[in-house]
């Protein structure tokens, strides 16, 4: 294992400014995911990782050697793809062996360390097989068998489980969370899945053109957001933000009185309180925070769309109302398409924005 150390890391592509400048350390096998929407420069800087891609300016320091000009192969990183890559011709113990044997080991232990690694992976009944006779799952555990046997100090991760079926991709978490904790590995995992970052990763990074909005982990950057853009890229479904008139304030919260839920005076946690928030502001509301427990804060809502997932619920409604509202149902409460019901908003986790997404 080893640690990765970005300084300074500018990209661009022609005119267009990709990568406008990024530090980033990531420790000695810690399992970083780096997440964002589409075109946010994250699969740009896992190449530069990797160097498949060369910086415009900046290092790349992995186990404090300076890398950034180092051919990939000398760089101690192994990269798994979103399209598996494997060759097709070539049996799964094939696959695996293949960089060993391009890198001069001998044959009998290529084949002790592809044993080794397919019990690690669950393939040992697989290894005759060829990739058109494997699942998606068992195309990807090959992928990630054949960086493995390489044992390098890094693995690189670039939306492998993107291509797989919903139950798969279930599936493959699990064992790329069960690899980490054997391997001991560093490993920086690229995905736009908030799902898939929040159920992996020891830390997340939050990327948003080219730069870093927020890094920590999972639980602190859901429940303590630097800004609107954190806040609402974690959580399926989406936090509601809903515009809000503050109309007081003390002991640490911002009265707000929120027009579309119909409440006045909400208090709501500030996270600087001896900063006087602006009029108007934005105040976040996670869906979990709509419950029947007791609170002096009833709204009702009527729903437009229903999703049932199981045990789970959720309401959709914008009716008269310009914005859209989601709640999490309380367990055992199941209404029809255009009932009212009534719930209780717990305050205690809500969140205020200012006009331009900064944290209040």
């Amino acid at each position: 294992m080893a640690e990765v150390c970005l300084e300074n890391i500018k990209k661009a592509f022609g005119q267009t400014m990709v990568i406008p400048e990024l530090d980033l350390t990531v420790q000695k096998g810690e399992f970083c995911v780096l997440v964002g929407p589409s075109g946010c420069g994250k699969s740009t800087l896992l190449r530069i990782i990797a160097g498949l891609e060369a910086p415009n300016a900046g290092k790349v320091l992995i186990g404090g050697r300076d890398v950034t000009r180092l051919e990939p192969s000398h760089r101690g990183v192994a990269m798994v793809f979103q399209s598996y890559a494997l060759y097709p011709h070539m049996t799964v113990a094939e696959n695996m062996e293949f960089g060993l044997e391009m890198a001069g080991v001998p044959r009998a232990e290529r084949r002790r360390t592809v044993e080794e690694v397919a019990k690690t992976l669950r393939l040992t009944d697989y290894l005759a097989r060829k990739p058109r006779a494997l699942s998606g799952g068992q195309r990807q555990r090959v992928a990630i068998g054949r960086a493995t046997v390489r044992k390098p100090d890094v693995f690189l991760l670039d939306e492998p489980l993107s291509n797989l079926d919903a139950e798969l991709r279930v599936e493959m978490r699990l064992e790329l969370a069960r690899l980490h904790r054997e391997l001991g590995t560093t490993m920086i995992h690229v995905t736009h899945d908030q799902v898939e970052a929040m159920t992996l990763a020891e830390r997340i990074v939050v990327m948003k053109d080219g730069r870093i909005e927020q890094s920590g982990t999972p639980e602190a950057l859901y429940s303590d957001p630097d800004n609107a853009f954190v806040a609402g890229f974690l959580g399926a479904p989406r936090l509601n933000m809903l515009p809000c008139r503050i109309v007081g304030q003390g002991q640490g919260h911002a009265l707000a009185d929120v027009p579309t839920l119909g409440l006045t005076r909400l208090p709501v946690l500030l996270r600087e309180p001896s900063v006087a928030p602006p009029s108007e502001a934005v105040i976040g509301i996670r869906p979990e925070c709509f419950s029947d427990a007791q609170s002096q804060y009833k709204v009702t809502l009527t729903a437009e769309v229903i999703e049932h997932m199981g045990s789970t619920g959720f309401i959709y409604t914008s009716a008269s109302r310009s914005e859209g509202v989601v709640a999490e149902l309380p367990r055992g409460l199941r209404p029809a398409i255009g009932e009212a019901i009534d719930l209780s908003l717990q305050t205690e986790t809500c969140l205020l924005f200012d006009s331009s997404g900064n944290r209040l």
